[in-house]
C-alpha cells in the first residue's frame, strides 16, 4: 500500500490548487495511489506515469462495463430512457459491443466528413471574433469557446436552420447535467428519431444521414445506437472542445512570450493546438474504468472492482517523456506524445475535429485579436476535472 497521501487528497483544496505538483508526488509513488471518493464512498487508484497511463488505457482488463464481470449487486440497474442511451455510447463500452460499434462510426466519420466542415468553422470564428470586436469586453468561455463548438457540431449532425435554437437548448441543458438532464436527452432523442426518418427519405451530406446510411457486412446502427452516438458528439465533443479553447486562451495570455510567438507567426497554431493539449487539457482523468480482475499496474495492485483513475494530466507532465514539462512552449518537438485524446479503442472519435476547430480559431485569434489580454482573474468549477467558466477579456 503507498503511503505518504492523505485518504482523500485528490480532493483537496491544495492538491486542486497545484494539480501538477500532487500528479509528480503520485508518479514518483511505488504502486498507484489509493484514494476515496468523499461524495460516493468509492476507492480510486490514481495513476499518472506516462507508460502507466498508456498502458491502463490500453488494458484489456480496465473498462466500463463493470456489470459484465462484477458479482451480483455491482451495478446499479438503469433507471429509464435517458440512462438506457447513454449507457450504449461508445464511450460506455467495451469489447466487443465497442468494437463493432465503433467500425460503424467510424465508417461514417471519416476525414472527409471532418474536411468538409473546415469552411463552416472558419466562418464561424470569423463571426465570433467581430462580436469581440463589436463589443470589447467579453466572457471568453461563453462568448467565444462555447458558441463555437456547438454550432460546429449542429453544422456536422445536419441540424436544419429552424431547429438551432432548440437544438442549443438541448445541448445547454445536457452539458450541465442535473434533474434536467433525462428529460431534454429524451426530447432529443425523440428529435432525433424524426429527423433520422427524415434523411432515410431525403439524405443530406451531413453526419446523420451518413449514419443512417452506413452498413458494414448487412450490420447497421440501430436506433439506439444512433441517438446515444449523436449525444456523445455534442456533449463531449461540445465541452471538451470548449475547455480546449478556454484553456488554450488563458495559457497564451498568461504566457506573454509564447502568445506573441504566435502573433508573430500564427502559422504556429496547429503546434499551440497540441501543447496545450499537452499542458492543460480538456480531461484530467480519464472517464472511470474499473478493473475486471486483480490488475498489475504502475508497480503495484490494483484490485478488482475498485476503480482506475488514469490522470491524463499526470502522464502529460511527465519528465520521463517531456522535456521541462511544467513549462507552456508553442514550438516545442515532442508535444504529440500526449494523451490527451486518449489511446487505444477508446482514443478520440472527434480529436481530429477538436485539432482542426482549435487551429483555425487559434490563428484567427493570433491575426485578428492580437490586443486580446485578461481583464481580470478566470473562475474554474473545481472537481476531478476542473473546467474554467469565467474568462474575462478585452480586446
Amino acid at each position: 500500500m503507498v503511503t505518504g497521501f492523505a485518504e482523500s487528497e485528490l480532493w483537496s483544496d491544495a492538491a486542486r490548487l497545484d494539480r501538477p505538483a500532487f500528479y509528480a508526488r503520485v508518479r514518483a509513488a511505488e504502486g498507484p495511489v489509493p484514494q476515496i471518493d468523499p461524495n460516493s464512498g468509492r476507492r480510486f487508484w490514481v495513476v499518472a506515469r506516462h507508460a502507466d497511463v498508456r498502458a491502463g488505457l490500453h488494458q484489456p482488463d480496465i473498462g466500463h462495463e463493470i456489470g459484465r464481470h462484477q458479482p451480483v449487486g455491482g451495478a446499479p440497474p438503469s433507471s429509464g430512457a435517458a440512462d438506457r442511451l447513454e449507457s450504449r455510447q461508445l464511450i460506455c463500452l467495451d469489447p466487443p459491443d465497442h468494437t463493432r460499434l465503433r467500425s460503424l462510426v467510424n465508417a461514417a466519420f471519416t476525414a472527409r466528413t471532418v474536411a468538409r466542415l473546415e469552411s463552416r468553422i472558419e466562418a464561424v470564428v470569423d463571426r465570433l471574433v467581430a462580436t469581440v470586436h463589436e463589443r470589447g469586453v467579453i466572457d471568453g468561455v461563453r462568448e467565444l469557446a462555447h458558441p463555437l463548438p456547438v454550432n460546429v457540431i449542429a453544422d456536422l449532425i445536419g441540424i436544419p436552420a429552424a431547429d438551432r435554437d432548440r437544438f442549443r437548448g438541448w445541448s445547454a441543458t445536457m452539458i450541465a447535467g442535473g434533474r434536467e438532464w433525462g428529460p431534454a436527452a429524451v426530447e432529443f432523442a425523440a428529435y432525433l428519431d424524426d429527423l433520422a426518418a427524415r434523411r432515410r427519405a431525403d439524405p443530406a451530406d451531413d453526419l446523420l444521414s451518413d449514419l443512417v446510411a452506413v452498413q458494414l457486412d448487412g450490420d447497421r446502427l440501430d436506433r439506439d445506437e444512433l441517438v446515444a452516438t449523436i449525444q456523445l458528439l455534442l456533449v463531449a465533443g461540445q465541452e471538451t472542445t470548449a475547455d480546449l479553447v478556454a484553456n488554450g486562451i488563458l495559457a497564451l495570455l498568461i504566457h506573454p512570450e509564447q502568445w506573441q510567438l504566435l502573433k508573430d507567426d500564427p502559422s504556429l497554431a496547429g503546434a499551440a493546438v497540441e501543447e496545450i493539449a499537452r499542458y492543460d487539457g480538456p480531461v484530467e482523468i480519464a472517464p472511470p474504468r474499473y478493473a475486471f480482475r486483480d490488475i498489475a499496474l504502475a508497480g503495484g495492485l490494483v484490485p478488482a472492482f475498485d476503480v482506475v483513475a488514469l490522470s491524463i494530466l499526470g502522464a502529460n507532465r511527465d519528465p520521463e517523456v517531456f522535456a521541462d514539462p511544467d513549462v507552456f512552449d508553442v514550438t516545442r518537438s515532442d508535444a504529440k506524445g500526449h494523451l490527451a485524446f486518449g489511446h487505444g479503442i477508446h482514443f478520440c472519435l472527434g480529436a481530429q475535429l477538436a485539432r482542426l476547430q482549435g487551429r483555425i480559431v487559434f490563428e484567427k485569434i493570433a491575426q485578428q485579436l492580437p490586443d486580446l489580454r485578461l481583464l481580470a482573474d478566470p473562475r474554474h468549477l473545481r472537481g476531478i476535472n476542473p473546467r474554467l467558466t469565467c474568462l474575462p477579456l478585452a480586446a
